[in-house]
């Protein structure tokens, strides 16, 4: 009686996209991942976890810098530091966004803007695993769509005239990541908002004081804040 063959031995490949899928047993590859949920749990399976207090550098950045994060609690800064020691934060991560999948953001400096926990993965396993099913790769190209967008929400923050504008813009940003109603969570410091709007500390503080005047904000504490979200809006988008 001829032998089984090795291929038939192997269950279907649900939408394996590899080019020889027989050696998938050799390691854990998502070749056969079939929903989200089973892709979330596989993509735990790839990460070490790091818990990370306010301030602490999670990457030095740099073109040998080969990890990615994902942020599964609190928030994460992306800085460009010029060659004179100014800094400019390019980016915040919040809770469920990756930073580092490309190599542009690689070589920024990464910190923890509040105590944090990352999922840690390495940037081109990650990108190569992708590659074996369609479940991982909407996945990643979702983030990256997600990230180019707050990208551009960044240009359009900077473009804004006034430093009421600005600041308006940055709050409404954290409204749509962490808000719950009118209610604003806050969990950087004045600096790190500064150096993302493009403002001196000074003038974010008197930024925040002419919207409290206004009665746009107020504070419910030192970093929780209750908003008038349709006035907000309007002056983000460039009202008075």
């Amino acid at each position: 009686m001829p032998r089984s063959s090795d291929t038939d031995a192997l269950p279907d490949a649900v939408g394996c996209l590899c080019s020889d899928p027989r050696g998938r047993r050799d390691e854990d590859l998502p070749c056969d991942l079939r929903d989200e949920e089973e892709t979330q749990r596989f993509l735990l399976r790839q990460a070490g976890r790091r818990v990370v207090a306010a301030d602490a550098v999670i990457s030095k950045g740099g073109v040998s810098e080969r990890r990615c994060f994902r942020v599964m609690e609190g928030v994460a800064r992306l800085v460009l530091i010029d060659v004179d020691g100014r800094r400019q934060v390019t980016r915040f991560a919040f809770p469920g966004d990756y930073f580092g999948l490309s190599r542009s953001e690689r070589e920024l400096v990464a910190e923890a803007a509040s105590h944090a926990v990352l999922l840690e993965f390495d940037a081109g396993r990650l990108q190569r695993l992708s590659d074996c099913n369609p479940h991982l790769a909407r996945q990643l190209a979702t983030a990256m769509r997600s990230n180019l967008g707050q990208a551009m929400e960044h240009v359009v923050l900077l473009g804004r005239k006034t430093p009421r504008q600005r600041l308006a813009g940055f709050l409404r940003m954290l409204h749509r990541q962490l808000g719950l109603g009118d209610v604003v969570p806050v969990p950087m410091p004045r600096t790190d908002i500064a150096d993302y709007v493009g403002l001196t500390p000074e003038t974010v503080s008197r930024a925040f004081a002419d919207l409290r005047q206004r009665k746009v904000v107020d504070h419910i504490d030192r970093n929780l804040l209750r908003v008038d979200l349709p006035a907000l809006v309007m002056i983000a988008d460039g009202g008075a």
